[in-house]
C-alpha cells in the first residue's frame, strides 16, 4: 500500500508513526458516495484512541485537486488550516487565489476524552468533477503519546467500472490495518446550484428526456 509523503513524515504530523497494528474499527466516512462537483458535507468518525492513549486531535489531508475545504464550527476543538500553494492560480468566488487548504487540523480539546471515545468530525469538501473516481481521505488520529494513521492507498487506483471492483476494494481494505477511508464519486443529473442548471433541468424535463434518449 502507498502512504502519501505528506503524512508519512514526522516533520509534518509532529509525531513518528511507528508500527501499525490492526484496529478494532477504522476511522470512517459517514457517506460512501457523492456527486461530482458538489460541495459535500462529510463526517469522519474517529472510533477510538491509540490503544490505551486517548485522542487529542485529528488531521485530515485535503486530496489534491480539491480547492474548497472547510471544517464545521466545533466549540469542543481548536481548528487550524495548513495551506497549500497552487502551481497555477485559479478563480474562486470571483477572485484569483494561489493557495488552498491542504490540511485540516483539530486540536486542544476542551474536555479530555477516553481511549475508547467516539467523536464525529464534521467538514465539507467540493468533490472533483470526476465521475467514477474513488476519492480517498487520508487522516491521522493524534493521541497523547502516539498516532493512529489511516493513510494507506491502493497500489493501483480502484476503478468502479472494473467488474472486480468490489473484490479489489475488499482486498485493499483487508490488506492493511490503516486504510484511508473513501467514497465513490457519481455523476449528478444536474449541477448543484439552480443557476447552473440547463433550462430543461430547471423545468424538471431533463431526466425524462435523458430516459427517452436511452
Amino acid at each position: 500500500m502507498i502512504k502519501n509523503a505528506l503524512f508519512a513524515t514526522a516533520a509534518i504530523v509532529g509525531l513518528a508513526f511507528g508500527a501499525s497494528t490492526p484496529a478494532s474499527a477504522h476511522n470512517a466516512l459517514d457517506i460512501k458516495e457523492g456527486y461530482a462537483g458538489y460541495s459535500t458535507p462529510m463526517v469522519l468518525s474517529v472510533n477510538h484512541g491509540c490503544k490505551s492513549s486517548p485522542p487529542i486531535g485529528l488531521r485530515i489531508r485535503v486530496p489534491d485537486g480539491v480547492t474548497d475545504a472547510k471544517a464545521a464550527f466545533d466549540p469542543a476543538w481548536d481548528i487550524e488550516y495548513k495551506m497549500r500553494t497552487l502551481e497555477t492560480p485559479i478563480m474562486a468566488h470571483g477572485r484569483s487565489i494561489n493557495e488552498v487548504v491542504g490540511e485540516i487540523i483539530w486540536k486542544n480539546p476542551v474536555k479530555a476524552m477516553t481511549a475508547s471515545a467516539w467523536y464525529p468530525f464534521k467538514f465539507r469538501m467540493t468533490l472533483p468533477d470526476e465521475p467514477g473516481k474513488v476519492f480517498h481521505v487520508q487522516n491521522i488520529t493524534v493521541c497523547e503519546d502516539s498516532t493512529d494513521p489511516y493513510v494507506d492507498l491502493p497500489e493501483t487506483a480502484l476503478d468502479i467500472n472494473d467488474p472486480e471492483f468490489a473484490k479489489k476494494t475488499w482486498a485493499f481494505m483487508t490488506a492493511t490495518a490503516t486504510p484511508a477511508p473513501f467514497l465513490v464519486i457519481r455523476a449528478p443529473e444536474k449541477k448543484q446550484y439552480p443557476w447552473e442548471w440547463t433550462p430543461e433541468q430547471a423545468r424538471g424535463e431533463a431526466s425524462q428526456q435523458e430516459a427517452m434518449a436511452k
